[in-house]
């Protein structure tokens, strides 16, 4: 396994500070293979990002000159949906704007390096669970995590992907294969022939729709509400079981 990090802070001595903190877990983590880099400004980071691609996690102030911490995660998202954010920051004002764009965690300085280790321990172990996929899309190959897609939407012959970061991603897969990239099992029903729902993402199931976590609601075939229903709660039981 090998990881990319990128820091990007406006403030040398704090840009200095996470890379010690990174340096520290790197060591105790060898088997990890870390990499990382450093940028001064979102401008840096996402030139940087156009050259050399995005990276597995990302470590971010947000309160920079010039563009804040969270639009710098939105860009990144837009073309990396497998990047983790770590947002790093003096203030708590900013948590739910980070949060709704899915951060990983939201750290306030000062930290100990206790927490630092605690919230790369954590999201590590999330990404190691993940289940990739790559999917063709017109001139493109996009590497998606499995727990990232929201539900998948057929129209005519192309099929629509949305994802968790408001993304979306058009493909032409056949049927077969949707199956084989969307297994049951991994929680991913199939809602008649338009909709995929990933049911880690279903907020609630009225009866006749279920409302997605972005609010949008799949409507149900009647003869597959049943089937649905029961399939969401044994979803949910799995899920606190393990």
């Amino acid at each position: 396994m090998m990881l990319k990090i990128s820091i990007c802070d406006d403030d040398a001595r704090d840009r200095e500070l996470i890379a010690g903190n990174l340096r520290i877990y790197a060591e105790e983590h060898r088997e990890y293979g870390i990499l990382f880099d450093t940028y001064s400004s979102a401008f840096e980071m996402l030139d940087a990002f156009e050259k050399k691609g995005g990276p597995d996690i990302a470590l971010l102030d947000i309160c920079m000159p010039g563009m804040l911490g969270t639009e710098l995660a939105r860009d990144i998202l837009r073309c990396s949906e497998s990047t983790d954010i770590i947002f790093l920051t003096n203030s708590s004002d900013y948590a739910v704007d980070a949060f709704s764009i899915h951060a990983a965690d939201y750290i306030r300085k000062p930290y100990t390096q206790e927490k630092f280790n605690d919230s790369l321990d954590r999201v590590i172990a999330r990404r190691r669970e993940r289940t990739w996929i790559l999917l063709p899309t017109e001139g493109e190959v996009h590497r998606i995590a499995l727990e990232d897609i929201l539900y998948v939407e057929t129209r005519d012959k192309c099929r629509v992907f949305f994802l968790t970061s408001g993304e979306e991603r058009m493909t032409r897969l056949s049927s077969a294969r949707l199956q084989e990239y969307l297994p049951e099992d991994r929680g991913m029903v199939a809602c008649g022939v338009s909709y995929i729902v990933n049911l880690r993402h279903v907020r609630c199931f009225s009866g006749m729709d279920l409302v997605m976590d972005n609010n949008v609601r799949i409507p149900v075939p009647r003869r597959l509400r049943t089937r649905i229903k029961q399939a969401y709660f044994d979803f949910y039981l799995k899920e606190a079981e393990s």
